[in-house]
């Protein structure tokens, strides 16, 4: 009781209950604090620059932008092939995510990790890897050879762009919407199926409005990643299926029109953030009150057999969506310029030093990646935590704004925040030039949402009263958060900084703009070895690619023994 009464000193008066009801602002101001001069500073430097090139505004840029019917087009076909890709991704991820969070199967931590490995690869890998398996010489094309088959060409079509986003991003619907479905109280359904409403019945009235605040999070994030596409596009796509980050790409760097690019960008930044305005607005309509378990997944034996058919369906799915192209970056690995043959040369020539000044050694990549990630995803929990608490407890009509201000660094395309902290930070006090202390950052911001996301999706739809309780007892906002909402969080904080650390990882856009050979990581050994010719280089590549991989798998791993040792699902 003495140690009770020092976190719940008295209670409180309801005067006293309404004057310490808990704020948003304390909580958001922090982050505010640091996303300005991190974020809207680079990005008001890049539009700056791109606008008034002489130092005064010229409207002439935005006028030729937005009179020009191509510019049109790509945002239409860029919007497009982004409601396509969270579609299907949604399509693939919601039936894997009921199998994950109600299935207890040999192996689920393993295949969790597994369909989150593409994620968390850098999209050159992605592109990488598809070409491996649907390319001219792909293993796609030599299975229709062995067979007798006509060669399809699927590279350059908006088919190979659909397929690798879903690849890309089904992850983020199964781990967010399993993450919530795995803690529904299943009473609440069973109540339901009492008072005579049959499955569907309940799955639509119960258990998809329950659901509906992870869903539209896991949408929002497919979309953004989607709309904001590059390196798969740029590997993947063909003619007329250029999208906006491509034509950014190709304005500010091959024609340096940046006038045009700083408009564009300015576009794809707005849209973007609309999207995660709008999503938040919906989220608040959506969420409730919700009580929690931690665990809910049922033994295979214990399922009925059209339960036991969907795992080997969604197995089935997944196999042939990831594992494929995966399975075919390590076979080029060990047989691109092996002759027909299969071999380990091109693992034992990734760590050879062939003394050329452009080569990164491997060893040393990885080291810099896992020191950048474990700094990165510190930072990234830290500000993610502060700002899910911000946007749970935000009210009016200025909490849909709250939301989509701090989720801001999602809207920015790693490449403008590398090229942004390359053109602010150089010079007086704030140069920063060559310091790995911007890659941390740029790695933070980047990943910093998804502890956003994965916090806010349990802190909203936490049973208010529990809160409440704790302040009518005595305790200051800050008190009741600490002892009673954050425990009740910790297990998406966990999923939350795990996806920060593997996410920096296989970041590749800002640290190719921000890196020096003496401190590069992995994903850009993998672009230097992949920008010289020959099958020697591309083999080394397809290594280095495949060490990431494994890499990320085990650490993925690792992160599901630890969470299903101690806290359960999620």
């Amino acid at each position: 009781m003495i140690g009770a009464r020092g976190v719940f000193p008295r209670p409180r008066t309801p005067a006293q209950r309404v004057t310490g009801a808990p704020r948003a602002w304390p909580w958001a101001l922090p982050v505010l604090v640091l996303l300005i001069p991190l974020l809207l500073w680079p990005l008001a430097t890049i539009l700056w620059r791109g606008l008034a090139p002489e130092g005064v505004p010229d409207a002439a840029a935005i006028g030729a932008v937005l009179g020009d019917g191509y510019y049109w087009e790509r945002l239409v076909f860029t919007t497009a092939q982004a409601v396509a890709s969270t579609a299907v991704a949604l399509a693939v991820g919601l039936p894997a995510a009921y199998v994950f969070s109600h299935i207890r199967f040999p192996g689920r931590a393993v295949a969790r990790a597994l369909v989150t490995v593409p994620f968390v690869l850098p999209t050159l890998v992605v592109a990488l890897a598809f070409q491996q398996l649907v390319g001219p010489d792909g293993l796609l094309n030599d299975a229709l050879a062995w067979f007798g088959l006509g060669r399809i060409e699927v590279v350059g079509t908006i088919w190979a762009i659909l397929a690798a986003h879903v690849f890309y991003n089904v992850s983020i619907v199964i781990r967010l919407v399993a993450g919530v479905w795995a803690n529904l109280d299943p009473r609440t359904e069973e109540a339901a199926r009492l008072l005579g409403a049959g499955r569907w019945a309940t799955l639509r009235e119960v258990t998809l409005p329950a659901l509906a605040p992870a869903i539209a999070s896991a949408a929002a994030l497919v979309f953004v990643f989607s709309f904001t596409s590059f390196g798969v596009v740029l590997v993947l796509g063909g003619p007329g299926l250029d999208t906006l980050e491509v034509v950014i790409y190709r304005l500010a760097i091959r024609l340096v029109e940046l006038p045009a690019a700083a408009v564009l960008s300015t576009v794809q930044i707005a849209a973007t953030v609309a999207v995660l305005g709008a999503y938040s607005l919906l989220q608040r309509r959506t969420a409730r009150p919700l009580a929690q378990r931690s665990e809910r997944a049922r033994p295979l034996r214990d399922t009925s057999w059209a339960e036991r058919a969907l795992p080997l369906c969604v197995a089935v799915v997944l196999a042939l969506l990831i594992v494929a192209p995966l399975a075919a970056l390590v076979h080029g690995a060990f047989t691109v310029g092996a002759s027909g043959g299969v071999t380990a040369a091109n693992f034992a020539r990734a760590f050879e030093d062939p003394g050329r000044l452009s080569f990164v050694e491997p060893l040393n990549a990885m080291r810099w990646s896992v020191t950048f990630a474990g700094g990165a995803a510190l930072i990234a929990v830290v500000l993610g935590t502060l700002a899910a608490t911000a946007i749970a407890r935000s009210r009016g009509r200025l909490a849909a704004l709250a939301d989509g201000l701090l989720m801001a660094p999602l809207a920015v395309p790693a490449v403008v925040l590398g090229f942004g902290f390359l053109i602010t930070f150089n010079s007086g006090l704030t140069d920063l030039r060559g310091s790995p202390w911007l890659i941390v950052i740029a790695h933070a911001l980047i990943a910093y949402p998804f502890v956003l996301r994965a916090a806010l999706a349990v802190l909203r739809t936490l049973d208010p009263r529990l809160p409440e309780a704790a302040r009518v007892l005595g305790a200051s906002p800050l008190a009741a958060w600490r002892y009673v909402e954050l425990p009740l969080a910790w297990r998406a904080l966990l999923v939350g900084a795990g996806f920060a650390f593997v996410i920096s990882l296989g970041e590749f856009g800002a640290t190719a703009v921000l890196q020096r050979r003496e401190f590069a990581t992995l994903p850009v050994a993998i672009y230097t070895s992949l920008g010289r010719p020959g099958l020697a280089n591309l083999g080394q590549a397809l290594a280095m690619a495949t060490i990431l991989m494994t890499v990320t798998a085990a650490a993925l791993l690792l992160i599901e023994r630890v969470r299903y040792r101690d806290i359960g699902e999620f």
